[in-house]
Order: C-alpha cells, then structure tokens, then sequence
C-alpha cells in the first residue's frame, strides 16, 4: 500500500443538482442518497474513535494511518453535508421532516456509542462498517456498466469509495492492536453492519417515496439492494471479510480497479 493522502477536492453543486444520481436506476440512486445521509454522522463517530485509541496505539506508522485516514474521514463528511443539505431543501416537507428525524436517531445512536460503549466496540463497529464498505467499493469501482451517473454525483463518489480503499487497512489495524479477538469482532462487526444498513434503507425509502414511488415499503426496497449487491458481488465480499483468516491488505486487487482509482489521484500500490 501507498501513504495515505488526505485531498480536500473542491465540488461545485449547483441548486438543481438532480437528486437521483444514476437517472435511468431510481432504486440504486436513492440507495446512494440514502448512503450520503448517513455519513454525516457515521463518520464522525470513526473519528472520535480513532482519536481515543491512538492513545492506545505505540506504533508511530499505525498511528500516522489513523491521524490520515481521520483526515480523509473529515473531508468525505464535510462535502456529503454540503450535497445533503441541497437534495433535503428540494424534498418535500414532509419527506424532510422524515428524513431529519432519522439523521437525528443516527447521530444520538452514535453519540451514545461513543460516550457509553468500550473503545473494544467502537473498533469493532468501526471494522464491520469499514469491511462492508470496502467490499463495496471495490465491486462498485470495478464494475462495468452502462448507466450514466450524474457527473456532479460521479465524481463525489468515485473520490470517496477510491479513498474508502485506500484507507481500508486501517481500523483493522487498529482493532487487532488493541483488541485482537476475532469472535468479538465477527459479532459487533456484523451487528454494525446490520445497525448501519437499517438507517441507510430507512433514509433511502423516504426519498423513494419522495421522488419514485409513494406507497413502496422498507422491505421492498431492502431486498431490492440486497439482490442488487449480491449480484455486484458486495454481498459475497462482505461475508468473506467474516472469515478469521480476513485482512484488508490481502484482499487482491484488479488493475481496472487501480486504474480507476489512479483517474482520482489515489495510488493503490
């Protein structure tokens, strides 16, 4: 792996941003809205985390890791605050005032994660989130496809899944250096997963409902995604980053994906 980079790209959104990012795949754009809603929370919470265990932390590299990969973290929520507040001005009032009250139960579960829960949790609700995420962007960096993203929202998401992988190494590091137990991380990882998930469906249904389709459930939309990322191979990525034997750096990587991510200025080794 290479150093880790923290850019502070710079992102002109014009107030009639269109609010489904891949036009011709409503259920996928508002999955990925849904997605940008929640990071304004999730990933403040990873960085208070880090912040508490580097004090844990002897090793001068590890701990330059963390301080970058805060960085990055630092920058990937600024702008999705800036894209969410545009999408939420344009929702209805109603579908805003839905979508304010989840933002607001997200950031009091986080809150509480990081007032109440061990520094042990918090590192394996930090990994489980960051293999999901991983296995994600990999198999969405790598696919070839033909629908046509939005540039506004390409570019966003492209810069942030490409520094996804590049800093993919580093909560693991962390949880093994502090904690180190696998049954521990297998359960609180998966449970993250599943905690995180249900406020990204949530958050995702209410601008279906909005922009889509008004009478669709959370069910519905939550086995659509969950066909979708087993096909795209997210799904089977995140049930191998189950395995005891897991580790992000040895998780190949393709030379698409390389090369993708070298089009961002991210340099995957």
């Amino acid at each position: 792996m290479g150093s880790i980079t923290v850019r502070r790209p710079i992102f002109e959104w014009p107030a009639n941003l269109p609010l489904l990012p891949i036009p011709n795949d409503p259920p996928r754009s508002c999955e990925l809205v849904g997605m940008s809603f929640t990071l304004p929370y999730l990933e403040p919470y990873l960085i208070r985390t880090m912040q508490v265990a580097a004090n844990e932390i002897g090793d001068s590299s590890l701990r330059a890791d963390m301080k970058a990969f805060s960085g990055q973290e630092a920058q990937h929520y600024k702008n999705h605050v800036r894209v969410n507040d545009i999408v939420r001005h344009r929702l209805s009032e109603p579908a805003a005032a839905a979508m304010r009250d989840l933002e607001n139960q997200l950031d009091a579960d986080y809150r509480r994660f990081s007032a109440k829960k061990s520094l042990a949790f918090n590192l394996a609700y930090g990994e489980g989130f960051e293999a999901m995420t991983f296995a994600f962007a990999c198999c969405s960096m790598d696919a070839t496809s033909s629908e046509k993203a939005v540039p506004e929202w390409a570019d966003l998401i492209a810069w942030h899944l490409c520094e996804e992988i590049e800093h993919r190494t580093v909560t693991f590091d962390a949880y093994e250096k502090i904690v180190g137990k696998y049954p521990y991380r297998l359960g609180v990882g998966t449970w993250a997963q599943v905690h995180f998930l249900r406020y990204l469906l949530a958050m995702a249904t209410v601008v279906r409902r909005d922009l889509v389709e008004p009478d669709i459930g959370v069910r519905r939309v939550a086995w659509q995604a969950a066909k979708r990322n087993w096909r795209t191979g997210t799904i089977p990525a995140t049930i191998r980053a189950m395995s005891p034997r897991y580790n992000p750096r040895n998780v190949e990587l393709s030379d698409n994906l390389r090369m993708v991510a070298a089009e961002q200025g991210v340099d995957l080794g």
